[in-house]
C-alpha cells in the first residue's frame, strides 16, 4: 500500500465551543501533484486548532415575483430576532441582499436595504453588525420592493447567487476568511420548474419552460463560492422553499395565488451539498427555520473537507492524544459531533477509498 504522510493536506473550518464562533485553521495548499486522490492512498495528518476570526458573510436571495409578499413580511419579521441572536453569540455578522429576478439583464446585484442609515464610507447595501433598529430594516425593505415587476417571473436564486459571488471583488459583501451563508426564500424552483416540462402547470406564465444554464446548477454554485473564497470556504445554502414532495404545501401556496408554486428541488440540492437548512415555506413562522440555520452556521465549522473519501472503518482520529471516536463521515466529509477549541490537537489516519 502506497504511504504518504500529507501535512496540512486537509482544509479545516472549526467553530469554538465557547462562544460558539468560529475558529478557521491555517493550511498549505496542497501540491500539484498530490491533488488528485488515489485509490488506496494511506494519508495522516496533524494539526492544532488555531484562533480564528468569529465572521460569518451573509446574502439573503429574495424572490420577488407576484406571489411573494405574504412570504417576505414572515421572513422580515423573524430576521430582526435571528441577527440578534447572533449578536448576542459574539459573531461578527454582515449581510447583504439580491432578488432572484434581473436587474438591467444582470442577476446578483445587491440592493439598498431601506430605513439603514450606515457608517461613514459603508454602502446602503451593506448592513453590518451593530445596526439599530434591525426588525424596521428587514420589514422597511420587503415593503419597498416591487414585487411582480418587470422581469419577476424568470426566478434565477441560484443563479443570482452565483453572481453576487462572481462580483464578490467589487461588491465588499465577503471578508476574507469569513464563513458564507446564503438565505434563500421561493415559493418556486430555480427558472419556476427547474426546467422541467412535467412541473408546467396550466395557469403558469406563457414561457415559464426555459432551459437551465450553468449558473443555474447547484454545483456550480458551490463550484463557484470555492474559486471565490478558497476550497476552505465555510459555504451553507439555507433554503425555506415549497419542499420537494410537500403536495399540501404546494397546493396552500397555488390557492393563495393566481401564480403557481413549484417545488423547490434545485435549491433543496444547493442546500444538501452545503449541509444548510431546508426550511418549509408553509410554516406559519419562519423562526424555527431561522434557528436551524443559525445552528447549521455553527454545525458547518466542525467538519473537515477531506481530499478523498476514505475507505470504510479506516478513519482514526486522536484529540490531544486521546482516540476519538465523536465523528461521523459523509462522503469526503469528517464532521466532528461537537465544536472543538483553540490549541486542540488533531491526529489523523485513513486510507482513500
Amino acid at each position: 500500500m502506497k504511504k504518504m504522510n500529507l501535512t496540512n493536506l486537509l482544509f479545516l473550518s472549526i467553530v469554538t465551543a465557547a462562544t460558539a464562533a468560529c475558529s478557521k485553521m491555517e493550511f498549505s495548499p496542497v501540491p500539484q501533484e498530490l491533488a488528485s486522490s488515489v485509490p488506496g492512498t494511506s494519508v495522516s495528518f496533524s494539526q492544532v486548532v488555531g484562533y480564528g476570526n468569529k465572521q460569518v458573510d451573509f446574502l439573503i436571495v429574495f424572490d420577488d415575483s407576484n406571489s411573494m409578499l405574504p412570504d417576505l413580511k414572515k421572513l422580515a419579521a423573524g430576521m430582526g430576532d435571528f441577527v440578534a441572536s447572533l449578536e448576542s453569540s459574539g459573531i461578527d455578522w454582515q449581510m447583504c441582499m439580491t432578488n432572484t429576478r434581473a436587474m438591467n439583464s444582470v442577476w446578483g446585484y445587491s440592493s439598498d436595504w431601506v430605513g439603514y442609515s450606515p457608517a461613514s464610507g459603508v454602502p446602503a447595501y451593506l448592513l453590518k453588525k451593530g445596526a439599530s433598529n434591525l426588525g424596521s430594516i428587514f420589514e422597511n425593505t420587503v415593503t419597498a420592493m416591487t414585487i411582480g415587476g418587470s422581469g419577476s417571473a424568470d426566478e434565477r436564486g441560484l443563479k443570482a447567487t452565483y453572481n453576487h459571488f462572481a462580483l464578490s471583488g467589487s461588491n465588499g459583501c465577503y471578508r476574507p476568511g469569513a464563513a458564507l451563508s446564503v438565505i434563500l426564500i421561493s415559493n418556486e424552483d430555480e427558472r419556476s420548474v427547474g426546467g422541467d416540462p412535467a412541473k408546467v402547470k396550466a395557469n403558469d406564465a406563457v414561457g415559464s419552460l426555459i432551459p437551465l444554464e450553468a449558473e443555474d446548477q447547484p454545483e456550480n454554485v458551490l463550484a463557484m463560492a470555492k474559486n471565490r473564497f478558497g476550497n476552505d470556504v465555510r459555504f451553507t445554502f439555507n433554503s425555506i422553499i415549497v419542499k420537494p414532495g410537500d403536495k399540501s404545501c404546494e397546493a396552500m401556496q397555488d390557492a393563495a395565488s393566481a401564480s403557481p408554486s413549484h417545488e423547490g428541488v434545485y435549491y433543496e440540492k444547493l442546500s444538501v451539498l452545503t449541509d444548510g437548512g431546508v426550511g418549509s415555506i408553509c410554516d406559519s413562522s419562519f423562526a424555527n427555520n431561522l434557528n436551524t440555520f443559525r445552528d447549521k452556521i455553527v454545525n458547518s465549522m466542525t467538519h473537515m473537507t477531506l481530499q478523498c473519501v476514505p475507505a470504510a472503518g479506516t478513519v482514526q482520529i486522536k484529540i490531544n492524544g486521546s482516540a476519538f471516536t465523536k465523528f461521523s463521515v459523509s462522503g469526503n466529509i469528517l464532521k466532528f459531533n461537537s465544536p472543538l477549541v483553540e490549541g486542540t490537537k488533531i491526529d489523523l489516519a485513513f486510507d482513500c477509498q
